[in-house]
């Protein structure tokens, strides 16, 4: 009697649907971007996510992939308790949380303490702290100095005494002002609101997704930043500003 010997050929297992699906790449890339365009439910948990949400990524099998969010209500499942899909995304939340903080800074008297900052928003200090920093590239405390030197220069460019432009700028005290007054203006109050005469100002104009940008500096500091559509008006308005001051362009 001779043995046969049984051979087995194993098979690789197709890939699903929902993996040949290009919008799968995204929810297992967890983009962020892909929020409010897409969302997934998942039949084992009964519940339906965004693509950024962080929970473990679920098996492709029990995956049914959305794009809108009634297609998602539409399965009877309820939206997942860690990533929110009903809401804004993620990002669109902490872009409105920032612009919040910001226009209380900004409509501020003083300068508002952190803590009054989280009391308002409604987060912890530390996520708050994180995403400010993350939205503006400055932390709380600097962007309302950044404010503040912004309406004093606005207020002296409007004909206003130094000490109208002080206090209507925030500031308690004129020492308090005096202290970081050349890093705010680039030169003397005096001098900024005389029309910087004898400084010499360099410039450089740029495009960023705001517009054009003019970045204007003397030898002690910062003394202007303006935006607008029109490079050419941007530099109108510096000359405009500074009539006294010797201005030099990046290109002289």
């Amino acid at each position: 009697m001779t043995a046969t010997k049984s051979t087995t050929t194993r098979r690789t297992a197709s890939p699903s649907v929902v993996e040949t699906d290009p919008r799968w790449a995204r929810v297992l890339a967890r983009d962020k971007a892909a929020d409010g365009q897409l969302w997934y439910s998942v039949s084992t948990t009964g519940v339906y996510c965004r693509p950024s949400c962080p929970s473990r990524i679920p098996n492709p099998g029990n995956v049914q992939l959305h794009d809108s969010l009634e297609s998602a209500k539409a399965t009877g499942f309820r939206p997942c308790k860690r990533c929110k899909p009903d809401g804004a995304s993620i990002d669109a939340g902490n872009a409105a949380l920032v612009a919040k903080a910001c226009r209380i800074i900004e409509e501020s008297e003083e300068e508002p303490s952190l803590e009054d900052l989280v009391k308002a928003i409604g987060r912890s200090q530390s996520y708050f702290h994180r995403v400010f920093k993350a939205t503006t590239g400055l932390t709380p405390k600097d962007y309302a100095a950044a404010d503040r030197a912004k309406k004093v220069r606005q207020g002296l460019a409007s004909g206003h005494t130094v000490t109208e432009a002080i206090y209507d700028a925030g500031f308690n005290s004129s020492g308090r002002f005096y202290e970081k007054s050349t890093d705010m203006l680039g030169m003397t109050p005096s001098r900024y609101r005389a029309g910087g005469t004898d400084e010499e100002i360099r410039f450089a104009v740029g495009q960023t997704s705001l517009g054009a940008i003019l970045v204007a500096s003397s030898r002690k500091g910062v003394a202007a930043i303006l935006l607008g559509d029109d490079p050419d008006e941007l530099v109108r308005n510096l000359q405009d500003r500074f009539p006294k001051a010797h201005l030099i362009g990046a290109d002289s």
